[in-house]
């Protein structure tokens, strides 16, 4: 199975700075999924529960400013086909404050570089276990291997 990228076109979409969210040069990417807020799993189980989202078709798990979301890419039902918002005076706060950041600066998909702009992203369970592997041996050291049965003292 091929991972749902997401992403279809070449990023940045604008080079250099901008002082607002480039939208008219973008073809609706942050329009195109949602993303919800999870726990940070500190858990084998809460582990397999990231797995088992991330089993399901256009699903994504990403890190940002250290918090994890669940992203689903599904479109806005009120994206129009040339990718405009056909509710835009009456769209919701979540879209108005979308693009820039706490100090103002423009963050958003068309300026960044392919997933720049997430801590970590998994778009496959294997890099989710990959990841857990390498978190459990940092946490706890590598698991050593047996030899053989162990002897049993007389």
């Amino acid at each position: 199975m091929t991972a749902y990228s997401g992403l279809t076109y070449e990023l940045p979409l604008v080079r250099g700075k901008v002082d607002t969210p480039p939208c008219h040069l973008c073809p609706a990417i942050c329009c195109q999924y949602y993303a919800l807020e999870i726990d940070k799993p500190t858990s084998k189980k809460d582990f397999e529960q990231i797995r088992w989202y991330l089993l399901h078709e256009r699903t994504h798990v990403f890190v940002d400013e250290g918090k994890w979301y669940l992203q689903i890419w599904n479109r806005c039902s009120h994206l129009t086909t040339d990718q405009r918002c056909e509710i835009y005076e009456t769209r919701p706060e979540i879209c108005r404050e979308y693009g820039a950041d706490a100090e103002g600066q423009v963050n958003c998909h068309a300026v960044s570089t392919k997933n720049e702009e997430y801590d970590l992203l998994f778009t496959e369970p294997e890099q989710l276990e990959k990841y857990y592997r390498k978190l459990y041996e940092k946490r706890y050291g590598k698991k050593k291997k047996q030899k053989g049965r162990k002897k049993k003292d007389s």
